[in-house]
């Protein structure tokens, strides 16, 4: 469910993203940061299942302590767990029930993108977002899906209109205006500058004395005629766009509209890179004549207006970069699709890793359940008590899938467990509240979780209660803030 994050800075921040909610905490428990640790890790390997990794620690830590209460040695329950992981080692291979094998189909895509995006709130139009970013990327995937790269697809967020106004372009789009009155060329040669279009100044500053009109009119002459040199080169090299990561003195500005050469002012570094990247070229360090290795090319360039908003939007040859454009009606809203879409991106790029599928929306979590019960059978008793806690925590998303939908999650748990023992094994829970039943079959309606997520998550989760559970102790050992303070000066009089 959505969280209402307010940061120190007193920016509010809607979103039920569990590593956005954690980035903004300000957490003191070093029990708790192991856990945040976790959900970064998870990030930073798959750029989703954060929810799931955080959920799923925090109730095997719930049951192993219920289990502290009843007497056990935390031994024992490690062994137990451990035993319980081993076994979910061994079955999850097996309940693989998809593999993705065409990803230039938008409609294979789709099936990767809609488990993963049905989860956010963007519920109402998660259709039409869905297809926008399935197109987008089956039209930006390189021939060697290995190259296959998040950076690709890029977002760029317009306050205004609706979701459905939403749309995608091959290119870039900047949202600012270029500089000068140039404001729109097609089949376009373009230079990237990562320097100021200025004139180099001295590295001493110095004092000069005009003594009269003629010395004041005269001073600039040689700077003038310097650029005017600089960029009637820049234009015999036949370029026609000048891109720059840095300032545009007015006197370089003026020589860019005499010679109808078309100006743009990046701010930021990364963004630079990004469009060296479409045009497949390095920029220019030094202001100079380019060569023609450091020339790239644009279908067209132009200046634009969506929403009252003036934009340049950079249609490439290349289709190495896409940029979907999104449009909403307020800030966070928009915030939360383009979480949505990053987590969209970073499952077909898991997918591109490892294109096995499990059934989702709970299922592999009931099937796994049942499986380590039917396995606690055969051990002694205390083992066989800690594999039967292990696998009563993976309930919990079931549970809360239920919960989030307004279900009674006992019920729905119980239901969900008869079918799978009666042989349905492919059943989860169904969150379309529109129809009467609560669960739903998995396999019909293409709800699926990538095996490699899912193991990675369940592995980080055993490895995270194995360090809590052995810890007896937390020291805190934090010297107070500041320097250390000096003595008094025993000559000091404090009547005086």
């Amino acid at each position: 469910m959505n969280k209402l994050i307010v940061t120190h800075l007193n920016k509010k921040i809607v979103s039920s993203d569990c590593i956005t909610i954690l980035r903004d905490l300000e957490i003191n428990h070093p029990v708790v940061n192991i856990l945040k640790k976790l959900s970064e890790t998870m990030n930073y390997e798959y750029g989703d299942f954060t929810n799931y990794v955080f959920t799923i620690t925090t109730e095997m830590l719930d049951k192993a302590g219920f289990l502290i209460k009843e007497g056990f040695n935390i031994n024992d329950i490690l062994k137990g767990f451990m035993l319980g992981y081993k076994e979910i080692e061994k079955i999850l291979p097996k309940l693989v029930v998809w593999k993705c094998t065409d990803f230039y189909s938008d409609k294979e895509v789709q099936n990767i993108l809609m488990p993963v995006m049905i989860t956010k709130n963007v519920l109402h139009t998660y259709d039409f977002i869905v297809q926008l970013l399935a197109k987008c990327i089956c039209t930006m995937m390189p021939a060697n899906l290995e190259e296959f790269d998040v950076d690709n697809i890029r977002v760029s967020k317009i306050n205004g209109g609706s979701l459905i106004d939403s749309d995608y372009l091959v290119g870039m789009v900047i949202t600012k205006e270029s500089n000068g009155i140039v404001k729109k060329k097609e089949d376009a040669n373009v230079i990237v500058l990562n320097c100021g279009l200025e004139a180099a100044t001295t590295e001493t500053k110095g004092t000069v004395l005009l003594h009269n009109a003629k010395e004041l009119m005269d001073f600039t002459k040689g700077e003038e005629e310097q650029m005017k040199e600089i960029i009637e080169n820049i234009k015999n090299a036949k370029v026609d766009v000048i891109i720059v990561n840095g300032a545009i003195s007015d006197i370089a500005q003026h020589f860019c509209d005499a010679y109808n050469i078309m100006t743009l002012k990046i701010t930021s570094k990364f963004e630079t890179l990004r469009i060296c990247k479409l045009l497949n070229i390095t920029s220019l360090i030094k202001l100079d004549t380019p060569t023609p290795e450091e020339i790239g090319k644009v279908n067209s360039i132009y200046v634009s207006e969506i929403a009252s908003k003036k934009v340049t939007i950079i249609n490439a040859k290349s289709k190495k970069i896409g940029t979907i454009i999104l449009r909403g009606a307020t800030y966070n809203f928009l915030d939360e699709v383009e979480r949505c879409i990053h987590d969209g991106i970073n499952a077909v790029k898991n997918a591109i890793k490892n294109n096995a599928y499990v059934c989702g929306g709970g299922c592999v979590e009931i099937q796994i359940s049942e499986h380590l019960k039917q396995y606690s059978k055969q051990l002694n008793s205390i083992d066989s008590y800690c594999v039967k806690a292990f696998a009563d925590s993976f309930h919990v998303i079931t549970k809360i899938l239920a919960t989030n939908c307004g279900y009674n999650s006992t019920n729905v748990l119980n239901e969900l467990i008869n079918k799978h023992n009666k042989g349905m094994t492919d059943f989860c829970v169904n969150i379309n509240k529109e129809e009467q039943e609560h669960t739903t079959s998995a396999k019909e309606r293409h709800i699926y979780d990538n095996l490699q997520c899912k193991k990675y998550a369940i592995d980080l989760a055993i490895d995270a209660v194995q360090t809590i559970l052995k810890i007896d102790q937390i020291i805190l050992a934090k010297p107070a803030g500041g320097p250390k303070q000096r003595e008094k000066n025993p000559d000091y009089d404090d009547v005086f």
